[in-house]
């Protein structure tokens, strides 16, 4: 016999899907580290403390699922030397409170100190230098060799019916176009999984396009055979109308991040434009909510708000619809992730991941009109803590805003004790090392 949860007056919606996060669990201010240009951040960022991977991973389930979001992707970016031993504890931590997730692999083995770092390094002094050399001169193909280890063992042992590992190569100006044939060699061969890219993130990444390439790194992808329909951009701000056309003529996908576009300095992605063409926008919040709790409501409030599109046709330029954009965040979402047709819908041969919300305070406070849809009621007031309930796979892992799968509490005492402890003296001096080249990297 099946258990009637709610209590008859709540609405019942899917799942909400998180289609870009880096499974960071405390966000960078939390961290205690403010957010600039991204070229910058990238920098800034070398100095944040960091906890036990599982802890992420736990927490950023926590806020996910109190919010109403059932499924997670999460990026893992970075050049760690234990990326193995990184994603097994985030799998588990993911594991441990009870949320679907999507899981890539993200390295970069090109320009990972900067845009053409090689011409970079040259405008170095030597001491500086001899601090970049490893940053810029190592061995790419030995990345690639790892990446690919690294993603057969986790494809092997965690991708399942229940969850999916993909690929994830960091940067369009960071791999090699070995890397990059050899993605789309191994996504083919598993049925055309999802490709995950950040790509046209900042002008800087523009300008970077052009020069080296004399075209949009959109189009340097689609020259190595990249631009498909289990392609997804993420971020893709500066996109221009050809760029459109290929994404839509080509069925590929973008996840789109308003708050942490607008965090990092990026811009605005074409997002009204993108999905007039037809392409699939997806929620990411990629850690860094308008809220900083990684509501994935109120980020899908920002997404209806943010491209409310000003013209002088009054008659034949509609805005995005409460539907359209409550899309982004669950059927769209859900084939960036690689789920498509399993998640994101309540519908019979579905998983089950539903979220029961709280009307009160949205119909009765103290009066709603009963002329507008409830889905434009939703996107116009809803919350994340109107979220009563949180089901994932026909399990209930929260009732009532409590977790019934972990101890948060406990999960909290343990997070701060880790943090408290700070980052290492070689972290530090590190980071300290690397603001050192600012000045140059700002000129350059």
């Amino acid at each position: 016999k099946a258990t009637v949860k709610g209590n008859g007056k709540q609405l019942l919606m899917p799942g909400f899907v998180d289609g870009h996060s880096h499974g960071w669990g405390l966000t960078a201010i939390q961290r205690g580290t403010m957010y600039d240009f991204l070229e910058n951040a990238l920098i800034d960022w070398a100095k944040m403390l960091d906890i036990d991977p599982e802890l992420n991973a736990m927490m950023c389930a926590v806020r996910h699922l109190r919010s109403g979001c059932t499924t997670v992707h999460h990026n893992n970016w970075g050049e760690a030397p234990n990326l193995a031993e990184i994603a097994k504890k985030a799998i588990k931590g993911y594991g441990n409170v009870g949320i679907r997730f999507a899981y890539s692999p993200g390295v970069r083995n090109d320009n990972t100190l900067a845009y053409d770092d090689e011409k970079f390094f040259a405008t170095l002094p030597p001491d500086l230098q001899e601090f970049c050399r490893p940053m810029v001169y190592y061995d790419k193909e030995a990345v690639i060799e790892e990446f690919f280890e690294i993603f057969e063992e986790l494809y092997s042992d965690y991708n399942d019916e229940d969850n999916r590992i993909i690929l994830g190569p960091s940067w369009a100006q960071g791999s090699t176009e070995e890397f990059f044939q050899r993605v789309k060699r191994r996504a083919d061969e598993l049925g055309k999984i999802p490709i995950h890219i950040h790509t046209l993130q900042s002008p800087h990444q523009k300008a970077y396009g052009l020069r080296k390439y004399g075209k949009s790194l959109l189009f340097r992808l689609n020259d190595l055979g990249l631009v498909d329909e289990n392609l997804v951009l993420g971020h893709a701000v500066y996109l221009d109308e050809a760029d459109i056309e290929l994404l839509a003529e080509k069925r590929a996908s973008t996840t789109h991040h308003p708050s942490c576009n607008f965090a990092v300095r990026n811009g605005i992605s074409p997002v009204y434009y993108l999905h007039k063409a037809g392409v699939n926008v997806a929620l990411g919040i990629d850690d860094k909510g308008i809220n900083d709790d990684e509501d994935a409501i109120m980020e899908l409030r920002m997404i209806y708000y943010l491209h409310r599109v000003s013209g002088f046709d009054l008659a034949n330029t509609p805005a995005l619809s409460p539907f359209d954009v409550l899309q982004m965040g669950t059927t769209n979402a859900a084939r960036v992730c690689g789920f498509e047709g399993e998640i994101g819908a309540l519908k019979p041969g579905m998983k089950a991941d539903a979220i029961l919300v709280n009307l009160e305070e949205i119909m009765e406070d103290p009066w709603m009109s009963p002329e507008l849809n409830i889905a434009e009621v939703f996107i116009h007031r809803a919350k994340g803590v109107h979220v009563d309930t949180t089901i994932v796979g026909g399990e209930v892992v929260m009732e009532g805003r409590k977790f019934l799968t972990v101890d948060v509490d406990q999960l909290y005492r343990e997070v701060r004790k880790q943090a408290a402890k700070g980052i290492s003296d070689e972290q530090r001096q590190f980071a300290e090392s690397l603001q050192r080249i600012k000045p140059y990297y700002h000129r350059y």
